[in-house]
């Protein structure tokens, strides 16, 4: 279904989406970023957190790094603020991007296993339908936040997939 290069260009636009969104949180306060607003995350510092800690938690099943330490119903919380998120945000897009440079696209024909934290039972799938739902998940999360950066009456930059930076 998808390849190598599929996952490339992925964690490329993934990085440059999120330093699109760190570009615009330097233009805010704390005290704007914390705000109470209408999401299950609760600010927008609470839905960046949420989506550096799913990104984490996908990482940890697919490379070699750790899962998040907070579990799930403490993702909004994983970063005390957005300098310390941002910080996290890198390594975690640099070790998204170093996964898939170093991928074969036969890696993802094999089956992963994994305890799923939403539907509370294992899981075994085909690691691309899993790196599809990630990447996804991530595009969607941004655009929850994007629209709350909208309403905030924020500028946003280009979402559009051929605007990627090349490697």
């Amino acid at each position: 279904m998808i390849d190598r290069a599929y996952c490339r260009m992925m964690a490329r636009y993934n990085a440059w989406q999120n330093k699109a969104l760190w570009d615009v949180f330097q233009t805010m306060t704390d005290a704007e970023l914390s705000a109470k607003i209408v999401s299950p995350h609760g600010s927008v510092l609470g839905a960046v957190n949420h989506l550096l800690w799913l990104d984490r938690m996908w990482l940890s099943r697919l490379y070699a790094i750790k899962p998040p330490a907070k579990d799930l119903s403490e993702s909004t919380t994983l970063t005390p603020d957005i300098r310390a998120w941002w910080l996290d945000r890198f390594r975690t897009d640099g070790a998204l991007r170093m996964w898939a440079d170093t991928l074969n696209s036969v890696d993802l024909l094999e089956q992963i296993a994994f305890w799923s934290i939403s539907l509370e039972q294992d899981i075994i799938l085909q690691k691309d339908a899993c790196v599809m739902h990630m990447f996804n998940q991530q595009t969607d999360q941004r655009a929850v936040i994007r629209t709350h950066l909208a309403a905030m009456g924020h500028a946003l930059p280009s979402v559009n997939l051929f605007e990627t930076p090349p490697a």
